[in-house]
C-alpha cells in the first residue's frame, strides 16, 4: 500500500506489526518537520470541522501534509472527531462547542436523569454519527492514499457515562445504586463493540489498518481507552467498575494504548497493567504545581516493571510540560527500560538530527 505523503509506509507498517508482537528491534520514533525550501501549512485550526463546512478543513489538512515530512514511524493522519465526547454524541447526547478564546474543544450536554429509564444504545440514525459518516466520506474521497483516517478517541466506560449523566450525580449513583451503574456501563460496552465495526467500516480499518490520535498505527482496529473519571475514585471502585469495561475495549481492537491523564489516574497503574490486552500507556503529565505531581516520579520505570510498553510523548519536566523528549533522553531511556514495547514523539530540529536519532536507535 502506498501514501503520496509516506513513501516508506510499507515499511513503516511492518515495524509498527513488530512492535505490537514485542519483536521490534529499537523503539519507534515519530517525528514531523516542515519540508526544507517550501512555506509550511498549519494544520487545520482545531474544531474548525464542528458545525461548519468541510472542504476549507480538508484543504488546509492537505496542505499542511504536503508541506511536511513524516520521519521515522510518523504517518500522516487527521483524527476524525467532534470533541472528547463524541462518544455521548453516538449515544443519544448532543454535543456544544465550548465558548471560550482557548478553543479547549467541546462538551456534552448531560441528559440522563434516571439510569434505568434511560436506553443506552448507539444511535446510527443520530446526528453526531451521521454528520462523523459525512465527514469521514469527505476526508476519504480526497485523502485516500495520501494519508490516513484516526476514529474519534472513544472516551467510554465511566467517561462516557459521566458525560451523559453529569459528574457529580455519577459518584452519588457509584455508592447509591451501583447495579445500575453496572448495567448501564454493561450497555456502553455493547455500544463501543458497534461503534468500532461502524468506524472500522467507515474507514476501512480491516484493509487500511487504523491510527489513534496521539499517532499510533495499528494494521486492524483501535481506539484509545481512557478513564479520566478514574481520578475522583478509589482504587477498588476503579477495579469495581471500570477495568471490566476497559477489558471490553480491549477486546474490541488489535491493540491496547491506554491515555492515562494526570497525576491523580497514577494510583492505577497497577490495575491498569494487569490488563492482558492492555500494550502501552501513554502518560500525559500534570501542569506545574499541581497536586499529586510527586507521584510521576519513577513513573516510567514502574509501567516497565509491570510489563507494559510506554508511549511517551511528553517528558517528564518537573518545571513545564515538554511535548517530545529529546535525543539524548530517549537513548537513556532506551537503555533503562525492559519493555521492547516503547514509542517516543522525539524533539528534533532537522532531518539530520533525525537520521542520527534512528542510526544510535539502531545501533544499540
Amino acid at each position: 500500500m502506498q501514501l503520496e505523503f509516506k513513501p516508506d509506509f510499507d515499511q513503516v507498517r511492518q515495524r509498527w506489526d513488530s512492535l505490537w508482537k514485542g519483536v521490534n528491534t529499537r523503539p519507534l520514533a515519530l517525528m514531523v518537520l516542515p519540508k526544507a525550501g517550501v512555506k509550511a501549512a498549519e494544520p487545520p485550526r482545531y474544531m474548525a470541522w464542528f458545525d461548519g463546512p468541510f472542504e476549507p478543513v480538508i484543504d488546509q489538512l492537505l496542505a499542511w501534509a504536503q508541506t511536511h515530512e513524516f520521519l521515522g514511524e510518523s504517518i500522516p493522519f487527521f483524527c476524525l472527531h467532534f470533541g472528547a465526547d463524541t462518544m455521548a454524541g453516538y449515544l443519544g447526547g448532543d454535543l456544544k462547542l465550548a465558548d471560550d478564546e482557548g478553543n479547549s474543544g467541546s462538551w456534552a450536554v448531560p441528559f440522563i436523569e434516571d439510569l434505568d429509564r434511560t436506553e443506552i444504545r448507539f444511535r446510527k440514525d443520530g446526528y453526531w454519527w451521521k454528520r462523523t459518516v459525512e465527514f469521514g466520506q469527505a476526508l476519504r474521497q480526497r485523502c485516500d492514499g495520501k494519508l490516513l483516517i484516526a476514529g474519534p478517541p472513544l472516551a467510554a466506560n465511566l467517561d462516557v457515562l459521566a458525560a451523559m449523566r453529569g459528574s457529580q450525580n455519577l459518584l452519588m449513583d457509584l455508592v447509591m445504586c451501583p447495579d445500575a451503574v453496572k448495567r448501564a456501563l454493561d450497555a456502553i460496552c455493547r455500544a463501543h463493540t458497534e461503534i468500532i465495526q461502524a468506524l472500522a467500516e467507515l474507514l476501512d480499518w480491516d484493509s487500511l489498518g487504523s491510527m489513534n490520535n496521539e499517532g499510533a498505527y495499528v494494521s486492524g482496529r483501535q481506539s484509545r481507552p481512557q478513564c479520566d473519571f478514574s481520578c475522583m475514585i478509589s482504587e477498588e471502585m476503579f477495579r469495581e467498575f471500570a477495568i471490566p469495561c476497559l477489558q471490553s475495549e480491549g477486546n474490541d481492537a488489535d491493540a491496547f494504548v491506554y491515555h492515562l491523564d494526570g497525576p491523580g489516574a497514577i494510583r492505577h497503574v497497577p490495575a491498569l497493567c494487569e490488563l492482558d490486552a492492555l500494550d502501552l500507556v501513554c502518560y500525559v503529565p500534570g501542569q506545574p504545581g499541581q497536586p499529586g505531581r510527586e507521584r510521576e516520579t519513577n513513573l516510567g520505570e514502574n509501567i516497565d516493571e509491570l510489563g507494559k510498553g510506554q508511549m511517551c510523548l511528553f517528558h517528564p519536566n518537573r518545571e513545564k510540560i515538554t511535548f517530545g523528549w529529546k535525543p539524548d533522553d530517549i537513548l537513556r531511556a532506551r537503555q533503562a527500560f525492559k519493555s521492547r514495547k516503547l514509542v517516543f514523539q522525539a524533539d528534533v530540529s532537522s532531518k539530520a538530527q533525525a537520521e542520527d536519532l534512528l542510526g544510535e536507535l539502531d545501533r544499540l
